[in-house]
């Protein structure tokens, strides 16, 4: 992934990013089948993925490679015309997902920062 250069930070945040992206997507495709009969809403599971990694401290490069977000569907209906997509839990998802996202660009923005003011001896 980052080689030389970079660091596990980001890394993990080049990989969340990736997945907000994707979850951005989803939560829209979820938005747009809301009149669609039959549609099961879907999301995207990564979290849970880089928590179990991260939990044993011991996380490297080539697992994080591993780590990658996956999209399920949700059980269940909830519209009248038995679709599955809750459109006030996603409309809220998707001000989430972009609030986080927004967060993470930050955050590898600042990473990526120190690390060129390392590279260049602080100036």
């Amino acid at each position: 992934m980052s080689g030389i250069i970079g660091n596990i930070v980001t890394d993990i945040g080049g990989k969340s990013l990736d997945a907000l992206w994707k979850r951005a997507s989803v939560i829209s495709n979820n938005i747009a089948n809301n009149d669609t009969p039959g549609y099961k809403q879907k999301y995207v599971d990564f979290e849970s993925q880089l928590s179990n990694a991260l939990s044993n401290n011991t996380l490297s490069e080539s697992q994080l490679d591993e780590i990658k977000p996956v999209i399920k569907e949700y059980d269940g209906t909830y519209g009248a015309n038995m679709n599955g997509v809750d459109m006030e839990t996603q409309l809220i998802e998707l001000t989430r997902n972009q609030l986080q996202y927004s967060y993470m660009e930050r955050s590898v923005h600042e990473s990526l920062s120190m690390l060129l003011s390392a590279a260049r001896g602080g100036k």
